[in-house]
């Protein structure tokens, strides 16, 4: 089970015993969620042409899509809260009375019981302040069961790359460690200190941040996004892209749009959410 902590963080290896103390943070000075966006968010999709696009983050690989329209924002607890009151919905992490988080301050990730979407850093938190935040704590299962209740459904991971990257190429070799300037990743040495530079330890609202070129929010950062596709031929496996408010320079740095991250469909953590796409 521990060898899929890293999933949360890198959500490629298992993650290491982190040595020494994170008592800087005041665990309870920080609560899940923020005040409200200052403007109404739209829950509208971006269009995405039909085309042959060069994709991959070590290696080029062509990949040709039909049409397609993807979420421009993360799904928010907003929007799952109807899913749930429409159909009464009950999640992985509700129905197995525990799931994964991690809370500052801790040097590591706890299986938490009583931790669920609704309860993001489990008993005594809530998402009161949080409408507007993308859901987390939600499987891949979840996501999936919400993407068909809306009529639509998970992007390819190809897909979800084309979208991130709004028209650019890769430019192979030259990946940086540093995160883009506009998007909530986790500033400061993990997991010593956060600068909380963009102003959010946890989640942040969506469209928060400037969109990429083709109007689309926290493709990078905030939280790691399911996708539709296994991450190889084993099936057991499943895709996530896009990195989250966890990722540092020092531990994760996966805050690129070519980087595959990868999670049993049945565990849920709290930097991990999804946004939709429909075909054209």
């Amino acid at each position: 089970m521990r060898n899929w902590l890293a999933v949360a963080g890198a959500l490629v290896a298992a993650l290491a015993t982190i040595a020494g103390s994170a008592a800087w943070f005041e665990r309870d000075t920080v609560g899940w969620g923020s005040a409200p966006p200052p403007r109404r968010i739209a829950d509208d999709m971006v269009f995405v042409p039909a085309g042959v696009y060069t994709i991959g983050d070590d290696q080029a690989r062509q990949a040709k899509l039909a049409a397609f329209r993807i979420d421009r924002h993360e799904v928010t607890n907003r929007q799952f809260a109807d899913f749930v009151r429409a159909t009464a919905y009950v999640t992985t992490a509700e129905r197995e009375g525990s799931a994964w988080i991690y809370r500052g301050g801790d040097a590591d990730w706890s299986y938490v019981r009583g931790a669920d979407w609704r309860h993001p850093l489990g008993p005594g938190s809530d998402i009161d302040r949080a409408r507007e935040h993308p859901v987390v704590l939600v499987s891949w299962y979840d996501a999936n069961a919400y993407a068909r209740w809306a009529g639509q459904r998970l992007p390819t991971e190809a897909e979800w790359e084309v979208a991130a990257r709004g028209g650019v190429p890769p430019q192979f070799g030259t990946h940086a460690n540093a995160a883009p300037a506009t998007t909530n990743v986790w500033q400061g040495h993990w997991p010593q200190r956060n600068t909380l530079a963009d102003g959010f330890f946890y989640t942040a609202p969506v469209e928060s941040f400037a969109p990429n070129r083709i109007g689309l929010y926290d493709m990078i950062g905030n939280v790691w996004e399911w996708t539709a596709d296994a991450y190889d031929t084993e099936q057991t496996l499943r895709v996530a892209r896009g990195g989250s408010w966890f990722c540092s320079a020092n531990y994760c740095a996966a805050y690129r749009e070519g980087f595959r991250g990868k999670s049993p469909p049945d565990h849920a953590f709290n930097n991990v959410g999804f946004r939709c796409a429909i075909s054209e």
